[in-house]
């Protein structure tokens, strides 16, 4: 290497004095050595000074920025806190936000429950002085009103100011019921064509029924109709009237009682069908009376009779199923009627016509347990059923005596 470096000095000679006459410019030469040597030696001093700043600025800018980054954790640390404490302060607002909200509710709550309070105690009082002054047609939405309220009341059932107001209503709903018995106790004396108002008032009268439980409107339609029939079975059950031969008769006072009376009764609602329940009771009062007249009677029954008010007994089971809309009877029971009137043998008729109603009586047996349970329904198959109850006094009951042993 270092042979190398001198044959390439001693080269550069020979090319820049390849004579001797060029030998002269040796001293400007080295004049220009010795002054790109001191240009070479300052910009390397220069350098050298500059890396010495550099380094001494590149470590107070590594201090600046570890001193930043400190400032950074120390914020960063401080702002954690913060978080921290907003976090627990906000679980704090919001744990009151919510005691407020409960707070908030149960004023609503009771607000609420006092102006119900106050609404129940007035209409209370209002119903009190409708029911005293027989004011019925008010006093029927008031009822409605006031059982509503009532509701709203059955968690505080048990404090006294409640307890009494329940005491009070429910004495206010016996006047009233007192008082709806007393006036339809006047139905039927002749005072609705004396008081013209009297039929407008019990029509009124209908709707606090209505408005009152079940069970009141079942028993003021039971005493109606009991009442009803006493004439019936004050008439009926004399030596005169009591006879098997005067059956159409009944028959005729029941159809004049609701023909003269539809007009007067239609101050019921339909939905009550109280002449419907008039001729359940009509027909079973009737079968009593029947039974009871069968049972003593002291000689075996004409069977003429008996046909007579079977067939006075098939008319009127006929006109029920009419009126109440079940019907007319079946063919086959047309059919039967007319093959028993065309046969000429009387006991064998009354045999045909107690087998054919014991089959309809077996046939009936379920509907006849549902009506004797008190089941109260608009169609005629109730009423159906206690026209056989007739049938089997009059044909199983009265004719097996006449049949030949």
């Amino acid at each position: 290497m270092a042979a190398s470096d001198k044959q390439n000095t001693l080269d550069y000679i020979n090319q820049m004095f390849p004579t001797e006459a060029s030998l002269s410019g040796v001293e400007p030469l080295m004049q220009k050595i010795h002054s790109e040597i001191r240009r070479v030696d300052a910009e390397i001093l220069t350098a050298v000074r500059q890396q010495s700043n550099s380094g001494t600025k590149a470590r107070e800018d590594l201090a600046a920025a570890t001193s930043a980054v400190q400032e950074l954790m120390n914020k960063i640390r401080e702002i954690k806190t913060k978080a921290e404490q907003s976090e627990t302060m906000v679980q704090e607002i919001c744990r009151d936000i919510k005691k407020l909200d409960f707070a908030k509710k149960h004023i609503t709550t009771t607000i609420t429950a006092l102006h119900r309070l106050t609404m129940l105690v007035s209409a209370v009082e209002q119903l009190q002085v409708m029911a005293s002054k027989r004011h019925y047609k008010e006093a029927a939405a008031q009822l409605e009103a006031v059982n509503q309220l009532c509701s709203h009341f059955e968690a505080y059932r048990d404090i006294p100011k409640i307890t009494e107001l329940r005491e009070k209503f429910k004495s206010i709903k016996q006047v009233l019921k007192s008082h709806v018995f007393s006036d339809f106790s006047s139905l039927g004396t002749g005072k609705e064509t004396e008081e013209s108002n009297l039929l407008q008032q019990l029509s009124d009268a209908c709707l606090v029924v209505d408005a009152l439980e079940p069970s009141v409107r079942e028993e003021l339609v039971k005493i109606f109709c009991n009442r009803e029939l006493t004439s019936y079975q004050q008439i009926f059950e004399g030596a005169e009237l009591a006879k098997l031969d005067k059956t159409e008769r009944r028959y005729a006072w029941i159809k004049r009682r609701l023909r003269t009376n539809e007009e007067i009764w239609k101050i019921f609602p339909r939905s009550w069908h109280v002449d419907y329940l008039l001729c359940i009771q009509f027909c079973k009062l009737t079968r009593s009376q029947l039974v009871e007249i069968l049972v003593s009677m002291k000689e075996k029954p004409d069977v003429a009779t008996l046909l007579t008010a079977l067939q006075r007994t098939l008319e009127f089971e006929e006109e029920l199923a009419e009126k109440f809309g079940g019907g007319t009877r079946s063919k086959d029971a047309v059919d039967d009627n007319e093959e028993t009137e065309r046969s000429g043998n009387k006991s064998q008729t009354v045999s045909d016509i107690r087998k054919k109603y014991e089959k309809k009586l077996a046939a009936h047996d379920g509907s006849q347990h549902e009506e004797q349970d008190g089941q109260k329904d608009s169609s005629v198959p109730g009423a159906g059923v206690c026209i056989f109850y007739f049938l089997e006094i009059l044909v199983i009951g009265g004719a097996s005596s006449l049949l030949p042993a």
